[in-house]
């Protein structure tokens, strides 16, 4: 959903602009970190070893809202599939265990966006299908104590996807954001409860196409589960996101705007063998709430994950 520049100075130029030039606060509108990705037992480092991660995220939202161009109405409709890698190495730094991670994706984006004043109403739409930006995360260490677990890492998003500053939606962001992230897990295996939460900062620098730097966010995610069975967790799910400095930039004609969004939902994991090897499901819905200056609706995901 970016928008990119306003130059116009009539009713009109005023109107083709607001279809070109950021509508939300945070370039494109959604924050390059996938909300709500981290969730059960996101503390907790495996052992040596390689864990793959298989996603599939649904989304749909609308944005409504004021601004100096208009009424603005954007709808959003996304289906993002993610691989993730993470090696687990024998290396300790710390006293904790060293780790890698990368992650691979495609998306396929649908928007529309409509910006109504007294006299017009201008409309525009477009879609996309193609891969991701490419994340790298080269820095993970994690501990472990009695019942709790808790990890830290630092990752980098690299414009890898192609761009358009022309076109409506576009799957990458042309810019480089790297976040620092905190993940703590209390599992009481006795019991069968897992709560489970990180901090997520994400900083993003300008987009030389369109001279826009997004704000700062943070996001919080956390899982709060219990073993039915040993195979079978039921519970809850929820994030919040929020950026904390404004967007700047000659291209951030809207001014310091900030986003801010929360969700929350039923997640179950399911845990069973496949030729001895653990494989884990994990399907979550999020209704989200509280949403300023982003889009506001429902997401889902499905996710497969394996350890060798």
């Amino acid at each position: 959903m970016g928008l990119t520049s306003f130059k116009g100075a009539t009713a009109l130029g005023l109107l083709l602009a607001a279809l070109c030039a950021p509508a939300l606060a945070v370039e494109n509108g959604q924050s390059p970190y996938l909300k709500g990705f981290r969730d059960y037992m996101t503390g907790v480092l495996p052992p040596p070893g390689v864990q793959l991660r298989q996603d599939v995220y649904f989304y749909s939202g609308r944005e409504s809202t004021r601004t100096a161009q208009g009424q603005l109405d954007v709808r959003l409709r996304s289906r993002v599939s993610v691989l993730s890698a993470t090696f687990v190495t024998p290396l300790r730094i710390l006293g904790g265990h060293y780790a890698v991670a990368a992650r691979l994706a495609g998306s396929d984006i649908e928007a529309e966006r409509s910006v109504t004043r007294p006299l017009a109403t201008m409309r525009a739409s477009g879609d996309i299908t193609a891969l991701n930006d490419v994340v790298l995360t080269p820095a993970i260490i994690g501990w472990h104590a009695g019942r709790w677990h808790w990890n830290v890492s630092a990752t980098v998003w690299l414009p890898a996807a192609r761009y358009d500053r022309n076109r409506l939606v576009n799957t990458g962001r042309n810019t480089v954001a790297v976040s620092p992230q905190l993940g703590v897990t209390y599992f009481d295996p006795s019991s069968g409860w897992d709560v489970s939460g990180a901090l997520i900062y994400v900083t993003s620098f300008e987009n030389t196409a369109t001279r826009y730097r997004s704000g700062d966010l943070l996001h919080v995610d956390f899982a709060v589960g219990r073993h039915l069975t040993p195979w079978f967790k039921l519970g809850v799910a929820g994030y919040a996101m929020q950026q904390i400095t404004g967007d700047s930039g000659a291209g951030a004609t809207l001014g310091a705007r900030k986003a801010r969004v929360m969700g929350l939902g039923p997640a179950l994991a399911f845990t069973f063998p496949v030729h001895n090897v653990p494989v884990t499901l994990v399907a979550k819905y999020y209704r989200e709430f509280n949403a300023q200056n982003t889009t506001e609706g429902d997401a889902g995901s499905l996710s497969a994950r394996v350890r060798f």
